[in-house]
């Protein structure tokens, strides 16, 4: 039986990914460099990582994660599209703001509330600051759970000194990559989400790529996006369900940072980039479309719409006289919200901006997973193709020195 994978439909002419950039992308591949290929098949870390967290479900209602980032934003597009509350409390910590800390644990009981605490490197000052905080207040006899490198840095360190439990993020699942690892699945888990239907989602992803190369649905992604990437500098990503309001910011991130360099892997200066825009519809029409519509005309945009909304029978109202409502009577919100979506699409086309629709026939967490995929390998392929190394982050590291040093860390 085939899979159903989500629909992505570009409305606007583009080329295909060439296959020398599929060469490349298998090379690295091969290499191991691409560990969140993998994550989908690790069932001993998956195993583990359900284990720990209904362990801890059982005796905790709260898990509180400090994290910020590819530490927190793929968490929190996960616990904004699915979770139902049948799990315990998730909340996610990730701005050192002492006044949101507060608001946080405010109404916490005490004893009731479990720590994880996200840093891949295990020295994010933001994290580690967030986590000091939730400690003093939580108190220190608040279980922690440390998700970060397997084997190096001051974190996991500290905790097997301190008898912490601990899940590691692999060493070739850079930090904006690791959804599906431990950073996203524990506390989704937690949470009483589906993780498994989150992998076997991103699995198939894999299995069209590898199954359909250049025809498959994240390189077709890849191509189209690409096609518009330096002909216009700002992506447009706009999700017309606000269940899916932070899958955009997650894809904001993605894109951003794995795509925004200075240097080519030759080292010859290129300045490249592609702005990505989270937008919210139908709220952003009354906004930003305005920009969009009569700017300046330097915007891909990307639709998102979720499921087959029905109306009701149409029945006489309270509003039958008004013709500003009337016309509402019977019409439910969700086929206003999908008609809204088609109407900006056609009025972005019209106004001459290559607009793509993405389509998810539910939301659910297998369809989740797939869009987490899809749009990782789809940014990996991009960055290939540009001649670009996407997973590094060289401009955010000298951000991260001048914090260390203003702070007074040793070393800086």
């Amino acid at each position: 039986m085939s899979v159903q994978l989500f629909d992505f439909k570009p409305g606007y002419d583009w080329d295909r990914i060439q296959t020398k950039t599929l060469e490349k992308f298998d090379l690295w591949r091969k290499q191991g460099r691409l560990g969140f290929l993998d994550l989908p098949y690790n069932l001993t870390l998956h195993r583990d990582t359900a284990d720990l967290a209904e362990m801890y479900r059982r005796k905790y209602g709260i898990l509180f994660v400090a994290g910020i980032g590819g530490s927190s934003l793929g968490l929190r597009a996960i616990l904004s599209a699915l979770d139902d509350r049948s799990g315990g409390k998730v909340v996610v910590v990730d701005s050192p703001d002492s006044r949101v800390i507060s608001r946080a644990v405010s109404e916490t009981a005490q004893g009731n509330s479990v720590i994880t605490v996200v840093t891949k490197s295990g020295g994010t000052a933001e994290t580690l600051s967030i986590f000091m905080e939730l400690r003093r207040k939580l108190g220190n006899d608040a279980p922690v759970i440390a998700i970060t490198d397997p084997v190096n840095g001051q974190l996991r360190e500290l905790a097997e000194k301190r008898g912490w439990g601990t899940l590691p993020v692999p060493a070739s699942v850079g930090g904006r990559f690791s959804v599906l690892s431990p950073v996203g699945l524990f506390p989704a888990a937690f949470a009483g989400i589906d993780t498994a239907g989150l992998i076997k989602g991103a699995a198939d992803v894999v299995e069209d790529y590898d199954a359909n190369g250049i025809k498959s649905l994240a390189a077709v992604l890849a191509g189209a996006f690409l096609s518009k990437f330096r002909s216009h500098p700002v992506h447009v990503f706009m999700p017309y369900s606000d269940f899916l309001y932070d899958t955009a910011l997650w894809f904001a991130q993605l894109w951003a940072e794995s795509l925004g360099k200075r240097l080519d892997m030759s080292g010859n200066k290129v300045a490249t980039g592609q702005t990505p825009l989270a937008c919210r519809g139908p709220a952003d029409q009354h906004s930003l479309v305005q920009l969009f519509m009569e700017g300046p005309a330097d915007k891909a945009v990307t639709i998102v719409t979720e499921g087959s909304p029905e109306d009701t029978a149409p029945q006489p109202g309270e509003f039958a006289d008004q013709p500003a409502m009337n016309y509402l009577e019977g019409r439910s919100l969700d086929v206003l919200r999908m008609a809204e979506a088609d109407a900006t699409a056609t009025a972005l086309s019209e106004r001459g901006l290559p607009v793509s629709r993405i389509h998810i026939p539910g939301i659910n967490a297998n369809y989740i997973g797939q869009v987490f995929m899809a749009l990782e390998i789809a940014t990996v392929l991009t960055g290939l193709a540009l001649g670009i190394d996407p997973l590094n982050q060289p401009g955010v590291e000298r951000g991260k020195i001048l914090t260390y040093a203003a702070m007074g860390r040793e070393g800086y």
